[in-house]
């Protein structure tokens, strides 16, 4: 935390070795939220461009912040969200508390964790548990167990209040339960904990 910290510092004077730093370090990770959104991936594209060049050219009035990770997020699904506004693709922000902004979460492909039966059987049963799910409640799930953010930082991205993260997760893992099952559920949680694990 520390390094990315002076990093957005180093950046913020201009230094363009940081800069750079900060793009190859986090692109991928932006890319990949931004597709839960959305699969035109052009457009995913022009909202991480768009994000990088604001933060260049503003970078001398840009503040400090506790996470850089947390920050840029935020900042990318704020231009992402108008981005597909404008292409008339969904509703106004206005509207994403009644989920006309989709956000889907698809487990891989080459899990080895367990038999291959198994794992296809959780995968059904998680399609189906998040078919019943409100988009928010898919976000919520992303951020809170793939990106390993806190209540606070969840708050923070989705524009919510820190007791209504705590009840939208709460709702969605309630959703889990019932249409997963415990021992599905608790499947899927040490499946991400091993995704986790061995991406970090």
């Amino acid at each position: 935390m520390k390094d990315e910290l002076q990093w957005w510092e180093m950046f913020r004077v201009g230094d363009e070795a940081s800069f750079k730093h900060i793009f190859e370090r986090y692109q991928s990770l932006l890319f990949n939220y931004g597709y839960k959104f959305t699969q035109d991936e052009d457009l995913i594209d022009d909202a991480v461009q768009e994000l990088f060049v604001k933060l260049w050219y503003n970078r001398e009035n840009l503040g400090d912040t506790a996470s850089v990770k947390n920050y840029l997020l935020k900042s990318f699904r704020r231009i992402l969200t108008r981005k597909l506004e404008r292409a008339n693709r969904f509703f106004s922000l206005q509207h994403m508390a009644s989920d006309s902004l989709p956000f889907d979460i698809e487990l891989p492909h080459d899990v080895d964790i367990m038999r291959k039966e198994r794992l296809e059987e959780i995968r059904t049963q998680l399609a189906l548990a998040l078919q019943k799910m409100s988009a928010r409640q898919r976000e919520v799930i992303h951020l809170r167990f793939f990106e390993e953010l806190s209540y606070e930082e969840i708050s923070d991205i989705m524009g919510l209040s820190v007791k209504d993260t705590y009840k939208l997760f709460y709702r969605a893992m309630d959703s889990l339960r019932k249409y997963m099952g415990p021992i599905h559920l608790l499947a899927l949680l040490a499946l991400v904990a091993h995704l986790r694990s061995s991406s970090s």
